[in-house]
């Protein structure tokens, strides 16, 4: 039973290890073309967890998963509140930061921009989550408890994003801690539907069009980022207060 712990543990570092260098290979790949990707907020790397996914599952069929898209009641509730969630928060944030002064402003021409980079924000989306929510955090799962899971998948998660590394160690350590909330609300909104990639996806989507809803342009405010990060902790904490039971139980 040890060995074969050990070598699951093996198996998943080396899809963390294949993520990592799919990141860096992907984002070198977008900045040495002259396509502008950010014009419809497609970003290459996003795509990495989806490769050392695949690349994983090749090497070890032990460790597939099939990708489940089902629909149902509970999924559909999942999705409205997986919608819901982000917007709630973020207009929290936003008025959070009038309370005390922060100059934003919502763009006027800002709903063409959302309905143009929409497309790519949810390919973008598929792309992360089938790494992240659909493979490593149910494997992680049969080992450790769900909040334990939702911690070190949040951890890798947030470490992934080297394009904020240039931000400095502070706004990275703010920045991980804002990962590791969104991925304890995550395993609340996947709780009953097998990891439903359509949840996972629509959420993740519904994160960014929401901080984009908001703060769009206003990227380099680190107030706002602190504000949001709050937000999500407190909002994580709460979820997890009241699904207690089942955040700490692991999977039979």
């Amino acid at each position: 039973m040890f060995n074969k712990n050990l070598e699951i543990k093996m198996k998943l570092f080396l899809f963390v290890v294949l993520a990592f260098i799919f990141n860096l290979i992907l984002l070198l790949i977008q900045k040495r073309t002259n396509i502008r990707f950010e014009k419809i907020s497609i970003n290459l790397p996003q795509f990495a967890p989806a490769l050392a996914f695949l690349v994983t599952i090749s090497l070890f069929r032990d460790l597939f998963r099939p990708i489940i898209m089902n629909f149902n009641r509970i999924v559909f509730t999942k999705i409205f509140l997986a919608i819901i969630i982000p917007i709630a928060l973020y207009t929290l944030t936003y008025y959070l930061g009038m309370l005390i002064g922060i100059d934003v402003k919502i763009q006027a021409n800002l709903f063409p921009t959302l309905i143009t980079c929409l497309f790519g924000l949810i390919i973008g989306s598929i792309g992360e989550e089938m790494g992240w929510r659909i493979f490593l955090q149910p494997l992680l799962e049969y080992k450790y408890s769900k909040f334990v899971s939702s911690l070190i998948v949040g951890l890798i998660w947030g470490i992934w994003h080297i394009i904020h590394y240039k931000n400095g160690l502070l706004f990275m350590t703010g920045y991980v801690l804002f990962t590791i909330s969104i991925s304890i609300v995550f395993v609340y909104l996947l709780k009953d539907t097998q990891n439903n990639l359509i949840i996972a996806t629509i959420f993740h989507t519904a994160i960014n069009a929401s901080f984009m809803t908001f703060f769009y342009g206003n990227y380099a405010n680190i107030k706002i980022w602190l504000i949001s990060w709050i937000v999500w902790l407190v909002a994580a904490i709460i979820v997890m207060i009241y699904e207690r039971k089942y955040y700490f139980i692991k999977t039979k």
